[in-house]
């Protein structure tokens, strides 16, 4: 063997015909990389998609439900908060950051909450030397968020700011003797509805913004103690005429297109005091009698009738029970809110 010559392992010879291997820059081999990475995050993603399609066509729902009131529901008992003595008539801001309850007995105050059980504000109605306050109704203004609030004894309806400070005392242009407000409600347009009590037929008006009487409506349907206005956004006025057990719908001109009666069919009312419209168009009314509140849609067809949708609560003291509720009130995501007067408590219940 030759001295001086070193023996290790030769590369292993390559076929005939075969290139040979080239290897890349640094920056070559990165893009490498990056075009590797991004064609498996692209596959991911499109992964994800097919997968997000299929569970869509499968559940037929969005992932993220928006807070929107089912059409063929009706809500569910979510919480109660506590501290109105008797309360009667409620309102609360579209946003459901305030909320105002009127109670009946105690002080008597109008009571601010923001939004669940912190008071804000308690403030009674200003004083009339030798007439009995009674607070009943609640209205905000849609224009300018001031909140109105009837007073029956001294036939008077107060006005305060949101965080429930006295501002004024309302005045018709043409005062009305011995004018007793008892409901109130707004349109968009900022038209204020009352339900007077005055009147040798009791009757709702129309009354602008400048405190003009510009329209009534039941004066000919014979009304019996009426109380819970509404106004829905196609201008068509609700009437609960409580004494009579009837839920009455007005078009904008004052004629009567709908109504619902007492009995003891389904949908049937009892004694129908304080009710509302909701942006689904969607009618509630509570019940006092029948211990529930019942829903509605609003007048359809030809000729126009209500379409029963179902009722919510039970007679009792728990959670989810009324004792004689009153008052009724929605906010913008579709919370539903009731005053439970003979509970002194506001519960909410939900569509979520």
């Amino acid at each position: 063997m030759p001295t001086g010559v070193t023996y290790g392992l030769e590369p292993p010879a390559r076929p005939r015909g075969e290139s040979p291997v080239v290897t890349g820059t640094p920056e070559e081999e990165r893009r490498r990389r990056r075009r590797i990475l991004l064609f498996f995050f692209l596959l991911g993603l499109l992964l994800l998609l097919a997968a997000v399609t299929i569970w869509y066509l499968i559940f037929r729902q969005p992932i993220n439900p928006l807070p929107i009131i089912p059409s063929s529901k009706v809500p569910a008992y979510s919480t109660s908060f506590y501290g109105p003595n008797t309360p009667m008539g409620l309102a609360v801001s579209r946003e459901g950051d305030r909320i105002y309850v009127a109670e009946t007995e105690g002080d008597r105050r109008l009571l601010v909450f923001d939004g669940g059980d912190n008071l804000v504000q308690a403030v009674r109605p200003p004083e009339s030397t030798g007439t009995e306050h009674v607070p009943l109704w609640v209205a905000i203004d849609p224009v300018t968020s001031e909140v109105y609030v009837s007073d029956r004894p001294t036939g008077q309806i107060y006005i305060y700011d949101r965080d429930g400070t006295y501002l004024r005392t309302f005045a018709l242009a043409l005062p009305l003797t011995g004018w007793q407000p008892v409901g109130l409600a707004f349109d968009l347009g900022g038209n204020l509805y009352v339900s007077d009590l005055s009147q040798a037929t009791a009757q709702v008006e129309m009354i602008d913004r400048t405190g003009k009487i510009v329209r009534t409506f039941g004066a000919n349907d014979h009304l019996s103690f009426p109380n819970g206005v509404a106004v829905d956004g196609h201008g068509t006025v609700y009437v609960a005429d409580s004494n009579n057990g009837r839920l009455l719908a007005y078009g904008p001109d004052g004629t009567l297109i709908a109504q619902v009666g007492r009995g003891a069919g389904i949908g049937a009312l009892g004694l129908p005091r304080g009710v509302n419209v909701d942006a689904g168009d969607l009618v509630y009314v509570c019940d006092t009698t029948a211990q529930s509140v019942f829903v509605y849609r609003v007048p359809s067809g030809t000729p126009p009738s209500f379409e029963y949708v179902g009722s919510f609560g039970v007679e009792g003291l728990g959670d989810g029970q009324f004792s004689f509720p009153n008052g009724v009130a929605t906010d913008a995501r579709g919370r539903v809110y009731v005053t439970d007067t003979g509970s002194d408590r506001v519960q909410l219940w939900s569509y979520q």
